[in-house]
């Protein structure tokens, strides 16, 4: 754990630790929609370089968000999947989005779209 706040609880802290990481809430949520190749992620997940998202995906195996799975082939693949612990930011994704709607209202000028609104379905937001 990077930063301390003493008056917050160790869970929270443990939960930004992750967060706070540069396109880990991107891949977290791209990962929702099910397991996916390498290249996969780095054509969803649009201005991540191959190395940071290398990195990116070893630390979140070591957090157990994810799992990386060598499937056999011909080729062989290595595809990525979250953990039960890595779905559950789902209600965290569907939160953040409610809270980026209600940023995006309260912009000058700004308007919520019925893109913006987060909806009754458990799919992930979509990614814009």
């Amino acid at each position: 754990m990077r930063g301390r706040c003493e008056h917050l609880c160790e869970a929270f802290q443990a939960a930004m630790d992750v967060l706070s990481r540069p396109w880990n809430g991107l891949l977290i949520a791209t990962l929702e929609e099910g397991p996916l190749r390498f290249s996969e992620l780095s054509e969803r997940v649009q201005g991540i370089g191959d190395r940071m998202l290398s990195l990116r995906l070893k630390e979140l195996e070591a957090q157990g968000v994810l799992v990386r799975t060598a499937v056999s082939g011909p080729p062989t693949r290595v595809e990525y999947a979250l953990t039960p612990a890595g779905h559950g930011f789902r209600p965290v994704m569907a939160a953040v989005a409610s809270w980026g709607a209600a940023l995006r209202a309260a912009e000058p000028g700004g308007a919520v779209t019925s893109e913006d609104e987060p909806t009754a379905t458990d799919g992930p937001p979509a990614l814009v």
